[in-house]
């Protein structure tokens, strides 16, 4: 008797749980933070290898300092559980056709916050999510929260353009305009592109900074900023583009600093934003 009272009490304490706590729309944000904190899961379980393995797509890039094959530079490595590496999407942007997706969190190695990462998502044919792009870049993770706090998923889109080859040829004319800004004044070029609630990350010497200290981070840019487009992709709904390239520019001690980017534009009311750039200083 006891313990169907007990049974009962419990039943009713998990639905009064399961009601108070709203559930997330199966909204293709919502699927890639599923996809990303899997991912995540699996890095602790199967260690970084096997995990990057499994959950990324046959044509994913990495960059080495350039883009190269993730696959076949992750074959190479040992299959090990160690060092340990933690990470949790903490903003996800999805196209609204439901392809393309731009996660963004904190990641931590042997339990100590190092900086954010960047991993673009494309849906499969067989409908599974596979990251295609892996990177990150300098910012502060001390302020975010921890892996349990609910994800930032921005809105998709209203509208795009009438396919994704136009889509990237949009956003191609975008890059070169920032480009040729940014040669003579990459602060000004940015905030002429730059989305009101755009993430950005690195280069190195903003450790100390989030991603959305965005003021700080034009600031702290060289006089002049060499940008050069290699590539990317487009969502089929023509409204969520991301590219990646080479950037370089003289710093303090008069060196010529080589790095990468990689951008994220969406189609916004306004027109195309630059709603997240990671800046890599190359090793």
């Amino acid at each position: 008797m006891l313990k169907t009272v007990l049974g009962i009490g419990l039943t009713a304490m998990l639905v009064a749980s399961a009601q108070a706590a709203p559930k997330r729309v199966q909204t293709p944000a919502a699927e890639v933070e599923a996809a990303e904190r899997a991912f995540a899961a699996d890095g602790l379980a199967l260690g970084v290898r096997d995990s990057f393995l499994k959950h990324m797509a046959d044509d994913a890039i990495v960059f080495a300092p350039g883009p190269v094959s993730a696959k076949a530079l992750y074959q190479k490595r040992p299959s090990r559980k160690t060092p340990k590496l933690e990470w949790w999407p903490r903003r996800i942007v999805a196209a609204r056709s439901g392809d393309l997706a731009l996660s963004v969190g904190p990641w931590a190695l042997n339990d100590k916050r190092g900086g954010y990462y960047a991993t673009i998502w494309r849906r499969e044919p067989s409908g599974a999510w596979k990251w295609i792009y892996d990177g990150g870049a300098a910012a502060d993770p001390s302020p975010a929260p921890g892996p349990e706090a609910r994800t930032l998923l921005d809105a998709a889109a209203r509208t795009g353009e009438a396919s994704a080859a136009m889509a990237f040829d949009k956003v191609r004319a975008s890059e070169a305009r920032l480009a040729e800004a940014a040669a003579q004044d990459p602060p000004g070029a940015y905030r002429a592109v730059l989305a009101a609630d755009a993430w950005l990350l690195g280069p190195e010497g903003t450790e100390g900074l989030t991603p959305n200290v965005v003021a700080k981070r034009l600031e702290a840019r060289p006089e002049r900023l060499v940008l050069t487009l290699r590539g990317g992709g487009a969502s089929r709904g023509g409204d969520l583009v991301w590219t990646h390239g080479e950037a370089g520019w003289v710093n303090h001690a008069e060196t010529i600093e080589h790095a990468h980017y990689m951008h994220v534009w969406q189609k916004r009311p306004e027109g195309w934003r630059l709603i997240f750039e990671a800046l890599i200083n190359d090793p």
